[in-house]
């Protein structure tokens, strides 16, 4: 069992260290540091010499002056980390403060900020490497051509890169790239539950099932499901998760069923596969979306960022995300090739996730008539697309809430009036 403890622990320890801001900078600068080291050598047998005599003028074998040179882009380059580093943590934290800080992990996972790190780092490693060999090596010239000529090219990418930087930056501060990215994000991990043919209408379990506790605390992300499949299918083994998938499992609770007695092989296999986490990636679970956008409105509502246009932007967003989930009905279940049930997921109640959406939004948007209305928008159209009619009580219980809330709130006659216009018209166009 310690095997497959420390196997579990080295799965999350993975998935921790691939999303970190810190992953590909480390790797890119250990890559750099190695290629300095070949580009060196090709120095010290002379291959450099012989390349670079083809193109002299990028020729500088005076030892003062490649030093000068390498220095001054030293020092540069990491006047320029520095400055990188800073505005990287000034944005994570305006948007920490400003919007929410579970945002933070998808921004931070971003490749392109980290990529731009990373050159700016295994640089400067590269261009100390090629310092420490100026008039030190034991056989080759005393300067190492091909080793400067790179340097100085490394280093102008380097500028190139942190324009680019610079650009991406700005762009991420900004709130409406922010929130489209969370929405696009979600509408493609909602369209591939939909497009993926696991969602079964009517869906029994005739065997009998033995609930499982949970041996760790943590968000239940994930399960690895193509190694988990292949040996679930050998142990015919069949599992049914109890908790919704993104919801926080406590030690000791009720988390799953399988269908037959415990053994350290399923036990192995259980801890191995399915992954408890401390972070809400969107790309891994769509509620992290609308969780997100609903904590983005809420924040925009609040009197310290007092911002409703952002809060509209998130509500006509979670109207199209709402939308799609009405689609996803039934059970989720992942079969085998054979098609026997191996995995039964919990179903996610499109009640439950619409309910604290707009129970969040709801307080805070009771005196602008402006997001009010977009709320009462938003039910119309989840209405018009709810084919069977399945959601008309939740609706109209919102509605008849967004009308009280307002009625008590809003201090201006006028305004009460007009919602309570809209919201009539909001019910006509239901039962039409």
């Amino acid at each position: 069992m310690v095997t497959t403890k420390g196997r579990y622990l080295l799965t999350k320890a993975y998935l921790q260290v691939t999303s970190s801001i810190a992953f590909y900078p480390v790797m890119i600068t250990l890559g750099m540091l190695s290629l300095s080291w070949c580009i060196v050598y090709l120095d010290e047998i002379s291959v450099g010499s012989y390349l670079i005599n083809k193109v002299p003028f990028l020729r500088i074998d005076n030892a003062s002056t490649a030093t000068s040179l390498l220095s001054s882009l030293l020092t540069g380059l990491i006047s320029l980390v520095t400055f990188s580093f800073s505005m990287v943590m000034i944005v994570l934290t305006q948007i920490m403060s400003s919007f929410s800080p579970r945002l933070i992990p998808d921004l931070a996972k971003q490749k392109g900020n980290q990529m731009v790190l990373g050159i700016i780092m295994g640089t400067i490693c590269f261009i100390t490497v090629i310092l420490s060999n100026i008039q030190t090596m034991p056989k080759g010239p005393e300067v190492p051509l091909l080793s400067v000529v790179l340097a100085m090219f490394l280093a102008f990418s380097c500028l190139i890169t942190f324009i680019y930087f610079i650009h991406k930056v700005s762009n991420d501060i900004q709130i409406g790239n922010i929130v489209n990215r969370i929405y696009r994000t979600t509408r493609r991990v909602l369209d591939t539950e939909h497009s993926s043919g696991n969602y079964y209408e009517q869906w029994k379990e005739e065997e009998e099932f033995i609930t499982i506790k949970a041996w760790e605390s943590g968000y239940f992300n994930a399960i690895t499901q193509d190694h988990f499949m292949i040996r679930a299918r050998k142990l015919n083994l069949k599992l049914k998760l109890l908790k919704i998938q993104g919801m926080y499992v406590l030690k000791g609770d009720p988390f799953l069923q399988i269908n037959q007695p415990m053994n350290d092989d399923i036990m192995k296999l259980l801890e191995e596969n399915i992954i408890l986490r401390h972070q809400e990636l969107v790309g891994d679970n769509f509620l992290y979306g609308f969780k997100h956008l609903t904590e983005i409105a809420v924040k925009a509502l609040s009197p310290a960022v007092n911002d409703p246009g952002t809060a509209i932007n998130a509500i006509d967003y979670l109207s199209d995300l709402f939308t799609r989930l009405q689609r996803l009905t039934g059970q989720k279940v992942t079969q085998s090739e054979d098609g026997a049930a191996v995995i039964v997921y919990s179903t996610i109640p499109f009640e439950w996730v619409f309910y604290l959406c707009m129970a969040s939004i709801r307080p805070y948007s009771t005196q602008d008539v402006t997001v009010q209305s977009r709320l009462i928008d938003l039910l119309v159209k989840i209405s018009q697309r709810d084919k069977h009619q399945a959601h008309r009580t939740l609706i109209e219980k919102e509605l008849t809430s967004i009308e009280s809330g307002s009625s008590k709130e809003m201090t201006s006659e006028e305004d009460i009036a007009y919602i309570r216009a809209l919201v009539q018209n909001a019910r006509e166009q239901m039962h039409v």
